[in-house]
């Protein structure tokens, strides 16, 4: 009995000794799950880095929006600073150019015999004064007007430059958020997979 036994024993150590490991069902399935899980790792690891990437990018781009937005408001600041001196210094030679008309039209009565004292002579000259008023209070109000709408625009910039940055770290937060749950998903992939090799196995 014992020799038998010994023998059917050597017998079937002899033919597992041939097989050939490429030819064992039990190897693939092992490396199929190094596979799998090596797989599923890396590209788990893929779906972090990317969705940390997006987010990077987009809060950089946020930033790049809101450095605009107040280099912009700066800009229009200058701007607005430089057409009202430029608008103060229009109204002096308004007032220059009043000055000299006025004396022109006095040496000109003079010249003429005019009465200075006479209601002509103060219509002419009211006419002058009225006519540098006018164009004063036009400089004003032109340039007056041109600053407040620049200064509406740039408040109006800032205020659309800060709501598309907050977008942007919006979305830079679900682009992280989709690189975790993709990596999970990866992750989940890999077991499904691992586990269908294993569930037949025998």
């Amino acid at each position: 009995m014992c020799t038998a036994n010994n023998s059917a024993a050597n017998e079937a150590a002899a033919t597992q000794t041939k097989t050939a490991f490429y030819k064992n069902p039990q190897f693939w399935r092992g490396a199929g799950t190094g596979l799998a899980i090596g797989s599923g790792i890396m590209s788990a690891s893929s779906a972090i880095t990317s969705g940390r990437a997006e987010q990077a990018n987009l809060n950089a781009q946020a930033r790049a929006v809101e450095t605009q937005a107040a280099l912009d408001e700066m800009s229009s600041n200058r701007q607005i600073k430089y057409d009202l001196q430029n608008a103060a210094f229009q109204v002096k030679q308004a007032r220059r150019a009043g000055r000299q008309n006025y004396g022109k039209q006095l040496v000109a009565a003079a010249a003429n015999g005019t009465d200075l004292s006479s209601v002509s002579f103060e219509d002419v000259v009211l006419d002058s004064l009225r006519a540098e008023k006018e164009d004063i209070d036009f400089i004003k109000r032109t340039a007056s007007a041109r600053a407040g709408e620049m200064q509406l625009q740039a408040e109006l910039n800032k205020v659309g430059a800060k709501g598309q940055a907050e977008q942007m770290r919006i979305a830079g937060k679900y682009a992280k958020k989709a690189g975790r749950i993709n990596a999970y998903s990866s992750m989940l992939s890999s077991a499904a997979m691992v586990a269908g090799m294993w569930g037949g196995a025998k």
